[in-house]
């Protein structure tokens, strides 16, 4: 948007507040508040940004003799102040495991779904193999542990199935590295009951000093840059699932393999096991038909043992082995 353009803005936006068209002055100052966003206000968060706006939008709708105006504002602007804590009260962010899926579902949303899948290890560098993966990663540096985060929102599990599988499939590298291993609802619960305490870390320095975290660290990657980050304590176990808050932006985006090279020194990353094995052979095989890449398949219940071309044997549920095979079709 030009200055020009801004300007008639901030003009007609507080014209109309003076005449009492408040819904077209809040409309025009909104929009051009949302547009100088990304420059001027640093590290005030969006909410508490808007949150000030409303307040002041209600100060200068009372001085214009507004009658309801004023009270709109503010009561907009404390709700945006009571967003988080409402959230948590109401149970927003809560997940909920969609039986015999690899899907979660937010307790009280119909159409919000999310999904874990776990990074392991190929025989390569740890840290040059994880630099490629896109997306949002979850890194637990106490125990090496590195995780995948696809979400979306779709009518049905069906369609959110079908969204969650495609967002793995485009945050696997080219090569074979590292891999995705999905996890079932049921184990992606078990990771993600923990409560995640935001911390003040200075993310603009991650690439130096992220060696120091003990905790969680959520980032969000793409082209082997790290452009969102934040860090987490770990405050004990939780009574439901829940996903961290989102990362927030970073002022100097380091490289992912920057970051992972600086927990390395601390943080011992897992060794490849026999899903790696299974799963190289996976990518290795794509576009094969099923019954030619795989040795054996034996039941029992939920649990699927099969058998790599390779000999790897392995053990997952029925909609872990179904996810697998979408993502490394």
């Amino acid at each position: 948007m030009g200055t020009k353009l801004k300007l008639v803005l901030a003009v007609v936006g507080l014209m109309a507040l003076g005449i009492g068209a408040w819904p077209l002055g809040a409309a025009c100052l909104l929009y051009l508040a949302v547009t100088l966003w990304p420059r001027s206000l640093g590290r005030i968060s969006t909410r508490h940004f808007l949150a000030a706006l409303m307040f002041i939008l209600s100060a200068v709708a009372a001085a214009s003799g507004g009658t309801f105006s004023p009270f709109v504002f503010a009561a907009a602007g404390a709700f945006l102040l009571a967003w988080s804590g409402a959230i948590r009260l109401l149970h927003f962010e809560d997940l909920a495991p969609v039986e015999g899926s690899i899907l979660m579902k937010k307790g009280i949303l119909p159409f919000s779904w999310t999904a874990l899948a776990e990074l392991k290890p190929g025989h390569e560098d740890f840290s040059r193999s994880v630099s490629g993966f896109g997306g949002r990663l979850l890194v637990f540096t106490d125990t090496g542990k590195v995780y995948s985060i696809a979400s979306c929102s779709a009518p049905s599990r069906k369609a959110a199935e079908s969204k969650i599988l495609d967002a793995f499939r485009w945050s696997l590298p080219n090569g074979n590295a590292a891999y995705l291993l999905p996890l079932s609802s049921e184990q992606a619960g078990v990771v993600l009951r923990q409560r995640f305490t935001k911390t003040r870390f200075p993310t603009q320095h991650l690439a130096q000093h992220a060696s120091r975290v003990s905790g969680v660290i959520s980032l969000e990657c793409d082209h082997e840059t790290v452009w969102k980050a934040s860090v987490f304590d770990i405050r004990g176990a939780a009574s439901c699932a829940r996903l961290p808050d989102e990362p927030g932006e970073v002022e100097s985006p380091p490289l992912v393999w920057e970051v992972f090279e600086s927990l390395a020194k601390r943080t011992r990353w897992p060794l490849p096991d026999t899903f790696s094995g299974f799963l190289s052979t996976m990518l290795a095989t794509r576009g094969v038909p099923m019954g030619e890449r795989i040795k054996e398949i034996a039941t029992s219940g939920d649990e699927v043992k099969v058998q790599s071309l390779s000999g790897e044997e392995v053990t997952t549920t029925r909609a872990q082995l179904r996810a697998l095979f979408s993502i490394y079709s």
